[in-house]
């Protein structure tokens, strides 16, 4: 959503101070090819970038809930968000396995 005219109107959750960002939390993806024959034709499928759809709920700066470098989402989707984490006994398992594929990725590069 890029309508400027959108900050002129209040906060979508106090109604009391002007917006100035905009919920950034993906309620859609769109990407519909999941199968690509080599890394090229990946690539100009999906140039410029990702394609996806934000939720886009006008926000103040005291509403908006900051999760990342200009990534701030709204109370309902923050909650989301959290609720998403893996509990601390299960993220070891995770950052275990990501470092595999990472691995695997970086010899895979290497064999071409």
């Amino acid at each position: 959503m890029n309508d400027i005219g959108v900050f002129s109107n209040p906060c979508a959750l106090c109604k009391k101070r002007e917006a100035t960002k905009l919920c950034d939390y993906i309620v859609r993806y769109d990407n519909s090819i999941i199968f690509f024959r080599n890394s090229k034709l990946f690539q100009e499928v999906n140039s410029p970038g990702y394609k996806h759809e934000t939720c886009d709920l006008p926000m103040c700066d005291n509403c908006a809930k900051k999760v990342g470098h200009q990534v701030d989402f709204c109370s309902h989707h923050y909650k989301l968000h959290i609720q998403v984490e893996l509990p601390k006994e299960l993220q070891r398992y995770q950052r275990k396995a990501k470092a595999e594929m990472y691995e695997n990725a970086i010899r895979g590069e290497k064999n071409e």
